[in-house]
């Protein structure tokens, strides 16, 4: 497995470049996506942590996609939320339906805050291609 030829795709979110990381960097057949939340491409951050997980789901598919590969490569997850025993269910709920199929292994560990206080849940993923 080559990994030395890497490809970095920003989102445009406003800590990227502040911080100084990329939001997906594949390094040959893998890819890994940096913690993502909503309003991480620029979008209003929704008030529920439901729909700020639906949210940042479709900004790392959108991601991933831009890399050439799908939800259905991913085979780790990992969430970090503000309030895990109010939000679990919601969140797995909405995660279900996105990764139910492929089940990858995933883990969710609740956090002191994130980087901005409307912020519930940030989720990190890592991929492999299925197919070169």
């Amino acid at each position: 497995m080559d990994c030395s030829q890497r490809i970095r795709i920003a989102s445009g979110g406003p800590y990227e470049d502040q911080v100084g990381y990329s939001r997906v960097l594949v390094a040959g057949p893998l890819a890994f996506v940096a913690g993502t939340t909503a309003g991480s491409d620029g979008s209003a951050i929704p008030s529920s942590c439901k729909e700020q997980t639906r949210q940042t789901v479709e900004i790392i598919q959108e991601k991933l996609k831009q890399a050439g590969f799908s939800l259905a490569e991913v085979v780790r997850v990992r969430m970090f939320v503000v309030d895990i025993k109010r939000d679990w269910e919601a969140v797995s709920e909405v995660i279900n339906e996105y990764f139910g199929a492929t089940r990858p292994v995933m883990t969710m560990v609740q956090v002191a805050a994130l980087i901005d206080d409307a912020m519930l849940i940030e989720i990190e993923v890592d991929a492999v291609r299925q197919t070169l």
